[in-house]
C-alpha cells in the first residue's frame, strides 16, 4: 500500500473544497495518486460535510452583508429626509412658506425620492417599503420549499425504506442547525 505525503492529502482536500475539481477521479489524476485513496480521504475527513459548512457560512455571511448594506442605505435615506424636513421647518420659522420655497422643497423631495428608488433597485431591494423581516420571511419560505423538494425526491427515488429514513433523519438534524433564530446554530 502506497503512502502519500500529508501535502498530497491537503492538496486533494483543497481541490475538492475550493470546487476547482469535484470528481475524485480528476483529483487523483491531477495529483498522480489512486482514485480509491482520494475517495477514502474524502470519506474519512467528511469533505462533503466540510463543503456544506463552508457554503452555509458563505451564505450566512452574504445575508449579513446584504442586511447591513440595507440598514446603512435606510439610515442614509433617513438622514436625507431629515435634511429636507429641516429645510421645511427652517423656512416655516423664517416667516412662512412662500411659493418659490415650496416649489424648491418639492423639487428636492422628488429628486430625493427618485434617487432613493434608483439606489434600492440597483441593490435589488424593494421600492414598495418591504422590510427586512419580509425579506427574511421570504427567504425562509424559499428554504422550506427547497427542503420539501429534496424530501420529495428522496421519497420517490430512494426505494429502500431504512436508507430513506436515515437520509431524512440526517437532513432534518442538519437543518435544525441552520434554521434562522436557532441559538444553537453552528
Amino acid at each position: 500500500m502506497a503512502r502519500y505525503s500529508k501535502t498530497k492529502r491537503e492538496e486533494a482536500r483543497r481541490l475538492y473544497l475550493s470546487r476547482d475539481v469535484t470528481s475524485v477521479a480528476e483529483i487523483a489524476r491531477r495529483l498522480k495518486i489512486k482514485p480509491h485513496t482520494v475517495g477514502l480521504w474524502k470519506k474519512q475527513e467528511d469533505w462533503d460535510g466540510m463543503l456544506f459548512k463552508i457554503e452555509r457560512l458563505a451564505a450566512e455571511k452574504l445575508v449579513d452583508e446584504l442586511a447591513n448594506e440595507r440598514v446603512a442605505l435606510n439610515a442614509q435615506h433617513h438622514k436625507s429626509w431629515n435634511l429636507v424636513m429641516g429645510k421645511m421647518f427652517e423656512a416655516a420659522q423664517q416667516g412662512g412658506m412662500k411659493g418659490e420655497t415650496i416649489r424648491t422643497l418639492e423639487k428636492m423631495a422628488n429628486i430625493l425620492t427618485q434617487a432613493q428608488k434608483g439606489q434600492r433597485l440597483a441593490r435589488g431591494m424593494s421600492v414598495d417599503g418591504a422590510t427586512e423581516e419580509q425579506f427574511r420571511a421570504e427567504s425562509a419560505a424559499a428554504q422550506r420549499a427547497v427542503v420539501d423538494m429534496v424530501m420529495d425526491v428522496i421519497r420517490t427515488e430512494v426505494k429502500d425504506e431504512p436508507t430513506r429514513e436515515r437520509i431524512a433523519q440526517v437532513l432534518l438534524e442538519n437543518l435544525k442547525d441552520i434554521e434562522p433564530g436557532n441559538p444553537e446554530a453552528a
